[in-house]
């Protein structure tokens, strides 16, 4: 026993098992053998939640990026919608594009297009969101002045449509005026025309019977009739104009018939009219006396025969004689 507890160097109870002392001394040594197994234990599990820190944080800041580039994509997609609204907007007013406007607003739609072709990338950094969003705000610049340029346009086109509606007025009214004024100068030709026509102040129509030697007498028997001879005179007249006038004889049968010779036509303020005979005049407004013999029928007929007389301007006056 003695040699045991030398060999051991461990004090042994009295009945040969370790002593109190022994057992505290054991498990000192047994704590000291696990100390660098916790010590790595400890060191793994820091390195594993650095890790998944790590990992947390890149992740998350790349969500985040990933949201922020969609949120940011919206908005720039939301944008060209508004832009394009505007440019249609501006396109449906019917204005006339110069060439200049035609090569804005097509210009205009191409960016529109483009803008959304790079905006439907899956990938796009920061500096190609960035250059997309300066395009945009070029565009919206661009399409801000294309909408002053069509509304400045719009403006002109509606002062040129009031200006022309102004002078198509004043054009109408010129018109009108000069209608108004030509009626009133036909009109007045007209009254000049009626003013400076020649009317009879007298007119007698007689019959007479020829005789041998030139000799001839009155005459109211139809049957014994040779000519009937009329006298006439002129109205004064100082608007008339001193000249030589053809005078148209139109006479009037007993039974209404107008007596008239093949192709005797006159017109009388643009209206034909058939004749029976006509005569020249020269008309001095003197008063004086035109006399006529018409000897136009074989045989006079019984009844009333009506003369009338005319000029180009109208009918100068008429008259009748009766025979029996």
């Amino acid at each position: 026993m003695e040699d045991k507890e030398i060999a051991y160097g461990r004090p042994l109870a009295p009945d040969g098992t370790p002593s109190e002392y022994q057992e505290q001394e054991d498990d000192l040594l047994d704590k000291g053998k696990d100390g660098p197994k916790i010590y790595f234990f400890v060191i793994a599990i820091l390195a594993l939640l650095a890790t998944n820190i790590y990992f947390y944080v890149k992740y998350k800041n790349s969500d985040e990026l990933h949201t922020t580039v969609l949120s940011e994509k919206t908005q720039m997609e939301t944008e060209l919608d508004r832009i394009e609204v505007e440019l249609d907007r501006v396109t449906k007013q019917n204005v006339e594009l110069t060439d200049v406007l035609k090569v804005a607003q097509d210009n205009a739609r191409i960016k529109i297009e483009e803008l959304r072709a790079k905006l439907t990338q899956q990938e796009l950094s920061r500096a190609e969101l960035s250059d997309a969003q300066k395009e945009i705000s070029q565009l919206r610049v661009a399409v801000s002045r294309y909408t002053k340029d069509i509304e400045q346009l719009r403006n002109e086109n509606a002062l040129l449509v009031s200006e022309r509606d102004r002078l198509k007025i004043s054009a109408n009214n010129a018109t009108e005026k000069a209608n108004e004024l030509e009626a009133i100068n036909s009109e007045l030709e007209h009254k000049v025309a009626l003013a400076t026509a020649l009317k009879l102040s007298s007119i007698n129509i007689n019959a007479f019977k020829e005789k041998k030697h030139g000799d001839e007498s009155l005459e109211t028997k139809a049957k014994r009739t040779d000519k009937l001879t009329i006298t006439f005179s002129i109205a004064d007249n100082p608007l008339a104009k001193k000249a030589i006038y053809d005078v148209y004889i139109r006479v009037i049968e007993p039974n209404g018939n107008l007596l008239i010779a093949d192709n005797n036509i006159f017109e009388v303020d643009g209206i034909e009219m058939q004749y029976t005979d006509k005569t020249g005049i020269e008309f001095s407004n003197d008063g004086k006396l035109y006399t006529y013999d018409w000897k136009g029928v074989e045989e006079f007929k019984s009844g009333t025969y009506t003369i009338v007389l005319y000029t180009n301007k109208g009918t100068m006056g008429k008259g009748n004689i009766r025979l029996n």
